[in-house]
């Protein structure tokens, strides 16, 4: 990746734009321009509803406490609050859209023969390794703005994952939970699937899909092999024994059987 124009605030902050790629590296994603739209979008759309909540607040306000206002210094002060609050509003607009492009931009999708990072964040920069071999559940998920752009998620969940804790969701506030891991806003994501499939295929202990291949072992066949000819050997003397009883046995004399069931 070429180096960022706010390469120096990256340095400043301590974050690496390049992570440092595993070895065995098989295929790493990067999310869709589609979705820093997306982002700024979300972004815009919080903005309006501060501007709103605030407006409608103040009116409100001023019509149930109508006597707070004739106070002495009362309308300075509120005057005062009210203009620095949209001086502060004014000065982080930017900035928010700032950070969000940063964070548009270090999102990483890594994939390796044995398992997937995922690196996003800029002001906490976080990171999620998980093994083929323990990805229980691949989905797509899409809300309507992303079907507008043409994005989606892949959400990938392994055993183990429970509601009972988990991290805010910086995009969508939703709570992601510590056995999930999203790849977020990308354009691919039947593809991002399919080989994320491939790869859990290729470990049969996860229990997800079929078998690829099923070996057998022939030593325990020959075990049970000689386990049988020994048994039909033993029958065969225990046979012989019988008719030898029955050919020396006095006439009118009870069959062993018969003698063996009255004993008993």
């Amino acid at each position: 990746m070429a180096e960022l124009p706010h390469a120096w605030l990256l340095r400043w902050l301590k974050v690496n734009p390049e992570p440092q790629l595993p070895e065995g590296t098989v295929r790493v994603f990067h999310a869709a321009p589609a979705y820093l739209t997306y982002l700024r979008m979300l972004l815009g759309l919080k903005q309006v509803g501060v501007v709103m909540g605030a407006t409608i607040g103040w009116v409100y306000f001023s019509r149930l406490f109508p006597w707070f206002l004739e106070l002495p210094y009362a309308r300075p002060v509120i005057y005062t609050v009210e203009a620095l609050a949209w001086l502060s509003f004014l000065v982080l607009l930017p900035v928010s859209f700032f950070v969000v492009r940063l964070d548009y931009l270090l999102r990483w999708y890594v994939l390796t023969d044995r398992s997937l990072r995922i690196r996003e964040g800029v002001m906490s920069l976080r990171e999620k390794t998980m093994t083929f071999a323990n990805i229980q559940q691949i989905s797509i998920q899409q809300n309507p703005i992303q079907r507008m752009l043409g994005i989606a998620d892949v959400k990938v969940e392994t055993a183990g994952g429970g509601k009972g804790s988990g991290a805010s969701d910086p995009d969508s506030a939703q709570v992601e939970h510590l056995h999930e891991a999203r790849f977020r806003g990308v354009s691919n994501a039947e593809a991002i699937r399919d080989t994320l499939l491939e790869r859990v295929r290729m470990h049969r202990d996860t229990g997800l899909g079929e078998p690829t291949e099923l070996v057998t072992d022939p030593a325990p066949l020959k075990g049970h092999s000689s386990t049988l000819d020994a048994a039909s050997e033993l029958l065969s003397e225990v046979r012989q024994l019988r008719g030898a009883l029955t050919r020396t046995r006095p006439r009118g004399a009870p069959a062993p059987e018969a003698g063996l069931k009255t004993g008993d």
